[in-house]
């Protein structure tokens, strides 16, 4: 090993992309790198330069593999100690045996994970170093021996005489008296599927041939125990020059706690803590080698990614233990479906499918399957899946349903490459997600092109809030019988350069989205106290201006500080605020949605219910809430005409008028709706028969004359 401060690897690999990233991580962790394009240009440069203190070695290259440059290197008189690490994306054992017949001192799987290659080199640097350490400090061999649980022996190969360490017996768990006189007695010791390599490892010695090897040993209690060993010649032999008998030296050390220390170091970087799935990372190692291996088959693989619906109501109502324990049985109920599944028809390749089951986000699971015959059969796995999850789960006192969507993407119909494959089936989920309709989806060209569209959205988003271009406008809201506006819900608009105006839900549902919810509403908010601070000379005194708040904001910490902040600036009293919340967001922590609300009115901001009857509409929580108005939602309004509609409306103001609560009702475009509202008790109304969104000083004027109420319906729009 070179003697300076930064250890030296020379990595062998004919990908320059592997050479870039393993070198960038290793140059990182502090390692002096040199590289080689190829199996002969590595041979040579050993030759000629000083020799590294590591070898990283790619197994396949055109012209020497990495099998045959190991086998060189270790014919050399300097390489029988150099340290070699196979890379390798090949996952059979008989890779990775024949990687260590040719001398290998270890090997990592490809794609490279740059903190367990770090980790892998200075372990075995750290061992290559305690090898020699110890073969310099004869005199202090046993109490090493004893510390770092490192065992010795001296082979007279032509005498067949062995000397070993008492330490070396103890690492086998027994007394001298168990093993035989002869080295090869160490075999009756090893576990069974390791026994081939040992053996061949002493017949090499036997001919002076070094090796360092790690294999398992069985204990007299059954357990086992990783050990490496490490073996050379100390004299004698070919090459030697003198008559001397062959004697070889070697040590043993019980490397277990590394060994497990390595496999917990895995689990954490590879495993999800509390289902036992692969992680994203994992599945995303395990989606490139079958990428690689599709592409050289002509076969076909799939990916799908499987979304759980309101998955966040479990945790809110139920707790988040439960909703760890729901997780975990779905995650159980895919790998259990998955390791089921005989097809109906084999594979035109052969062989059974492989399928791979990850949790990739928190309510989120990905499923690899290879060797998939078709598309078709591809969307009979994923509703299969479907119905997997579909089946209620029973916990104590109660039985929780569950629905999900799936994005299903198809290599090589839908991409070419293991990233661009995970991306179309989450594409194809998040179609999926926004779609009222199939809970499956299987990914299009279309949906890249509508990917891609709301990428571009998502900046000129951007753009449009960091300049603010969006414009704020206001509806009117009419009391009757006088026919004045007391009220005006704001309302954002946005008119792209190009587009035209962009539909509020296509760029409200992006920004909630991507998180710019929140600079939305602040400056919807600001926009709102501004205009009103403006008019402020001509409005009513109860006049109030209603805002819609998404379930981002109401969760904010800084709501009411933001809030309180932005008036006083603006000089608007609270009592002109009324913040718009839908039940949804009010259910989702009913402890904090009553403490907020609390908070709200004590401030004078008054809420409403929005959309009321669409979703839990509870007596029970209305009660406990401090809200001051509801808001039938125009689904209902446009259903007047059938008795049912009339039903729902009916039941609403009269829960209204229970509690004492204001009632408006949104959406409302006929003269005709309007009298069955009237008739009823509803006396607050919102929607295009009376006026659309208007600017503030277009509402300012309406504000003080009384309205006509027209005779023929507006067109709806």
């Amino acid at each position: 090993m070179t003697q300076t401060d930064d250890p030296h690897v020379l990595m062998v690999d004919d990908d320059p992309l592997t050479r870039l990233v393993a070198g960038t991580a290793l140059r990182e962790g502090g390692f002096r790198v040199s590289e080689a394009a190829s199996g002969e240009e590595a041979l040579a440069r050993l030759d000629r330069e000083d020799v590294p203190d590591l070898v990283l070695l790619d197994v396949m290259m055109p012209g020497l593999s990495g099998f045959e440059v190991c086998c060189q290197l270790r014919a050399r008189p300097w390489g029988a100690l150099v340290p070699v690490i196979m890379l390798t994306g090949l996952e059979d054992s008989e890779s990775v045996e024949q990687a260590f017949d040719a001398g290998a001192t270890d090997f990592i799987s490809k794609p490279i994970n740059g903190s367990l290659l770090r980790f892998r080199i200075r372990y075995v640097l750290r061992a290559a170093r305690l090898m020699k350490e110890l073969a310099r400090n004869q005199s202090r061999l046993e109490h090493s021996q004893r510390i770092a649980r490192l065992g010795s022996w001296e082979w007279t190969v032509d005498e067949e005489e062995v000397e070993r360490s008492a330490q070396y017996f103890r690492l086998f768990g027994g007394a001298p008296e168990a093993f035989g006189p002869s080295m090869e007695a160490v075999l009756e010791h090893v576990y069974a599927p390791d026994r081939d390599r040992v053996a061949a490892a002493l017949e090499g010695a036997r001919r002076g041939q070094a090796y360092q090897l790690t294999y398992r040993i069985v204990w007299p209690d059954g357990s086992v125990r990783t050990v490496l060993e490490t073996a050379e010649p100390a004299a004698g032999g070919e090459g030697d020059g003198r008559s001397a008998p062959l004697v070889m030296e070697g040590s043993l050390q019980d490397i277990t706690e590394q060994v497990d220390a390595q496999r917990r170091i895995r689990q954490l970087a590879y495993f999800d803590h509390l289902t036992g799935l692969p992680n994203r990372e994992f599945f995303r190692e395990a989606l490139v080698v079958a990428a690689v291996r599709c592409l050289r088959n002509d076969s076909r693989c799939a990916v799908m990614v499987v979304d759980l619906d309101r998955f966040a109501r479990i945790n809110d109502s139920l707790g988040p233990e439960r909703g760890d324990q729901v997780l975990q049985v779905i995650g159980h109920r895919l790998r259990e479906a998955m390791g089921d599944r005989i097809p109906a028809d084999p594979p035109a390749g052969g062989g059974m499918p492989v399928f791979r089951v990850a949790r990739l986000a928190a309510d989120e699971f990905g499923i690899l399957v290879q060797d998939v015959g078709s598309v078709d059969e591809a969307l009979e796995i994923a509703g299969r899946l479907l119905r997997v999850v579909q089946v209620p789960i029973r916990v104590p006192q109660q039985e929780i349903a569950l629905s999900a969507r799936i994005g299903v993407a198809v290599m090589p119909d839908h991409a070419c490459d293991a990233d661009a494959l995970l991306k179309a089936a989450e594409t194809a989920l998040n179609r999926a997600k926004r779609s009222n309709g199939e809970p499956v989806s299987l990914f299009s060209e279309e949906m890249k092109i509508a990917a891609l569209l709301r990428f571009t959205l998502e900046g000129e988003l951007r753009k449009a809030l960091a300049e603010g271009s969006l414009q704020v406008v206001y509806q009117p809201i009419v009391t009757l019988p006088e026919r004045r506006v007391v009220k005006a819900e704001a309302l954002v608009r946005w008119f792209h350069g190009t587009r035209g105006a962009v539909p509020p839900p296509e760029f409200i549902s992006l920004a909630e989205e991507t998180g710019m919810i929140v600079p939305l509403s602040r400056l919807v908010i600001e926009r709102v106290c501004r205009d009103i601070a403006d008019l402020e000379d001509r409005l009513p005194p109860d006049f109030r201006v209603s805002i819609n708040l998404s379930g981002v904001n109401f969760m904010d910490v800084r709501l009411i500080p933001t809030v309180e902040e932005i008036l006083r600036r603006a000089g608007v009293p609270p009592t002109r605020i009324e913040f718009e919340l839908t039940e949804t967001v009010l259910m989702r922590d009913l402890d904090y949605a009553t403490s907020t609300l609390g908070q709200l009115r004590e401030r004078g901001i008054r809420v409403a219910v929005d959309d009321f009857g669409t979703g839990y509409s509870s007596l029970a929580y209305l009660r406990r809430l401090a809200v001051d108005t509801l808001k039938i939602d125009r689904s209902f309004i446009h259903e007047l005409s059938d008795g049912q509609g009339i039903a729902i409306v009916e039941a609403v103001i009269g829960l209204a008028r229970s509690l004492g609560l204001e009632v408006v009702a949104e959406g409302v475009e006929t003269t005709a709706q309007l009298q069955a509202l009237v008739e009823r008790g509803c006396h607050q109304i919102q929607g295009y028969l009376f006026a659309r969104p208007m600017a503030p000083g277009l509402l300012a004027g309406m504000l003080s004359r009384v309205l006509e109420i027209p005779e023929d319906p507006l067109p709806r729009g």
